[in-house]
């Protein structure tokens, strides 16, 4: 694929297309695209459907992805927007099995036998969606607060801890639970501003390369009002 990029007139011919695909902790990510159709040999050594390749570059990092799919743009409604969205969501993928890894237990199966390993995966995934409701509940109370940051599945794990263990020590549930609440407060405030500072450095080296993140064709989809 390097090759084809690198040498196929296609390629060479078209200019790069930049597109703000998505906001992180660190601010917004930024990547240039090409792409073309070409058609898959299939088994039978003849050319098949229409595929699509998609090559992005960080305009920062000069980090190079490439995607391949039997979508092309222009055909059924599908637009290269909506393709970049998909090809970049594999970080959401990632971010839940991470999740379900470091908070909820889910690497920490002792069995052998695959029911077993399915009954343990099952559990894991119904804490982490009865974690997931719980944030979504109590998201909106949290970001009334200009100061406060969204709520994490790491600090509804540690809530739901706190009210489990309360009946075991010496303080009552109460003065558990405002304790937990006083600490994650911190936290929230300080990766707010640890956000808030990241962004800010992020869109000033945009800014310095000519690129104005605001003015960008965008990939982010539009919030229901």
């Amino acid at each position: 694929m390097q090759n084809l990029v690198r040498y196929s007139p296609v390629f060479r011919q078209q200019r790069w297309q930049r597109y703000r695909i998505k906001d992180t902790e660190r601010g917004p990510e930024v990547w240039e695209v090409k792409w073309v159709v070409f058609w898959r040999k299939g088994s039978n050594g003849l050319p098949g459907r229409r595929h699509c390749l998609i090559v992005a570059r960080n305009v920062l990092t000069n980090e190079v992805k490439y995607f391949v799919s039997n979508r092309v743009p222009g055909e059924h409604g599908i637009t290269l927007r909506r393709l970049l969205r998909v090809a970049f969501q594999r970080w959401s993928v990632e971010s839940c099995f991470r999740q379900a890894k470091e908070e909820l237990g889910l690497d920490h199966y002792e069995v052998r036998g695959w029911r077993c390993l399915y009954r343990h995966f099952y559990l894991t995934q119904l804490s982490h969606l009865f974690c997931a409701r719980m944030r979504q509940k109590f998201e909106a109370a949290t970001v009334r607060d200009d100061q406060l940051e969204h709520l994490t599945t790491e600090q509804v794990r540690r809530a739901m801890n706190a009210w489990l263990e309360a009946a075991a020590g010496r303080l009552t549930r109460a003065e558990r639970l405002e304790k937990e609440l006083a600490k994650q407060q911190y936290y929230q405030r300080r990766n707010a501003q640890a956000r808030r500072s990241h962004t800010k450095t992020r869109k000033a080296r945009l800014q310095s390369l000519g690129i104005d993140v605001e003015r960008l064709k965008s990939c982010i989809p539009q919030s229901s009002p």
